[in-house]
This record gives C-alpha cells, structure tokens and sequence, in this order.
C-alpha cells in the first residue's frame, strides 16, 4: 500500500435508514463523502455495501483503516454486535479480522454515539474537556462518556446508555422492556406523543402541523401554551436523566446532538436549569453545557477517530 494511504481513514455510520461514510485525513478534514439508502435485508448484503463503501471512499490510493459506528453494543475485545434494534442483521455479527480480511485494512467497531462523542471531543463542542458526555438526542437517546480522554464502555460495552434511565416509574413501556426510560419522553416519538395529548383538549398553533420536535420548538418560541409544556416535559426528563449523570460522575462537560439540538439554545438553557435543580451546586458549577458542534459530520469523522485510536494502540 503506498505512502498517501497512511495519511487516510474511512469512518462509516450505520444507521438505521442511511449508511454514511467520510474519507478523513489525521487531523479530521474530510476529504471524500458518502450517503445512500441502507441494504439491511441481510447480512450479507449490508457487508457488500460497506465494501462498496469502503473502496469508493478510499479511492486509488486506499487507506491506512477503517472505523465503523454500529447502532447498538459493541462488545470490549470481541467486537460482537447486539441490542441494535434498528438494524437487527448486525445482532451477532463480530467486525474485526474477518472483515478487515475481506476490504484488505484494519477495521476497528465502536458504539455510534460513543464514535460521534469522540468527535466532537476531538474536534467540537467537547474540545478541552477530559471528562465529558455526549448525549445523542434523536429518535432514540444515546450517549457517549468520556473520562481521562478516552471513551468509558463500561465492562461489556454498555456504559453511556443515559436513554434508558428510568424518569417516570409508572411510564410507557420502552423497547428495552422497561417503563418510562428517558428516551419514552425525551425521544422524538416521546415528543409527538406528548404533543397530541396536549393538543387533546386545547387550542394551539400546532394543530394542523406536522408534529416534530422542530415544529413544536419554533410554536413555544412564540409562546403557545401546548408546546411549551412540551419542551418543557423533554428538558425535565433530560435534566432527570443527566442531572443523575454528574452527581455520578463529576463531569466538566455536556454535550447535545443529534437531531433534536437543532432546537438549540432554547432546549439547551432548559435543560440545563433542569440539571441544577438536580445537582450538588458544585457539580453544576463545575460543568459546562454545549451544543454540539460537528452536525452531520460527528458520526463519520467519530468514526475515522475510532480508527486511528484504534490503529495507534
């Protein structure tokens, strides 16, 4: 493999309904992307779009290794895959030396939210900080903890799952089978649920809107009653959930992405006024609330920082 080969990495993000990719050079400038449509028919066929991925991204010269964002655990050591309910033929699969064999470089898997919290801790709103949390709002709720500089996953894989505090013990039923998790409330089903249910009995601006977390976002900024109880439900249970976080862990950082941040500082100041009803005030001061800063880019560039930590170890 020649020399400009060293100076590349291929990050992919698995997602549900779109696989995207980056080609990034050592200091995280993306050179080359990559968005399509995800096959998740089978096995098989997801493994030959990530190969397709894989080389398209990495052209002529290739790369020096490839990192995956996998949307669910990723077991320390073995790499296997499972609880990825959004893309259930990757339960089971274990990424490592048969696939780095078949694309010809060394590949390295890491949780999706872990990838994108390396990301920005490496190039965005995370800069500084050595004892963070990233937290992933979306249709889901994920996150990524890092301490001392380094992703913390825990003894198997599954440290940072702050989308499955309980906020509500009389709550919904959640995917991971129990009741009122955080992301029952905070994730975007959560938000239109809430928001029909304040509709119910109520006039609003929102009636006849699509109900999604911008719409209601930009509704409580103008005042009406329905979405701001709305806002206000999310930015309680987040504060629940993170609030529960730092006392745990005394971090100087918070950090939120995904989708659902794109409602911005208004989110953001509450959920952050949540957090300090919840915590020692020390733990409070010492903490830092950010919005994420790599948008898009957080998924792909995380990943190609999975590879490079990866190879350098």
């Amino acid at each position: 493999m020649g020399a400009p080969s060293t100076l590349r990495f291929v990050g992919l993000d698995i997602g549900g309904s779109f696989l995207k990719g980056a080609c990034v050079n050592p200091a995280g400038k993306v050179e080359a992307r990559l968005h399509e449509k995800i096959e998740k028919d089978s096995l098989e066929a997801l493994l030959q779009q990530l190969e397709r991925a894989v080389r398209s991204l990495a052209g002529p010269s290739g790369a020096r290794a490839v990192g995956l964002g996998i949307p669910g655990i990723v077991e320390q050591g073995t790499a296997l895959v499972h609880g990825a309910p959004n893309v259930p033929v990757l339960n089971g699969c274990v990424f490592g030396a048969d696939f780095a064999k078949r694309i010809g470089m060394p590949t390295f898997a890491e949780n999706d939210a872990n990838a994108a919290a390396l990301a920005e801790a490496w190039l965005g709103a995370g800069r500084g900080s050595e004892r963070q949390i990233f937290v992933s709002l979306g249709t889901g709720i994920g996150a990524g903890i890092i301490l001392d500089g380094r992703i913390w996953s825990g003894t198997s894989g599954y440290a940072g799952e702050i989308g499955h505090i309980q906020v509500e013990p009389d709550g919904l039923l959640c995917g991971c089978g129990s009741h009122g998790c955080l992301e029952t409330v905070a994730g975007i089903p959560g938000w239109v649920r809430r928001a029909e249910l304040a509709l119910a009995n109520r006039e609003s601006t929102l009636r006849g809107q699509p109900l999604e977390p911008k719409t209601i976002v930009d509704a409580a900024q103008a005042g009406d009653a329905a979405a701001l109880e709305v806002v206000a439900g999310s930015a309680r249970a987040l504060g629940i959930g993170i609030g529960a976080t730092l006392n745990l862990l005394n971090l100087d950082r918070v950090v939120l992405g995904g989708g659902v941040a794109a409602a911005g500082d208004f989110l953001l100041t509450r959920v952050a006024e949540e957090v300090r009803k919840r915590t020692f005030p020390q733990v409070f001061t010492d903490c830092a609330f950010k919005l994420a800063e790599l948008s898009g880019d957080a998924g792909v560039v995380g990943a190609a920082r999975v590879a490079i930590i990866g190879l350098s170890r």
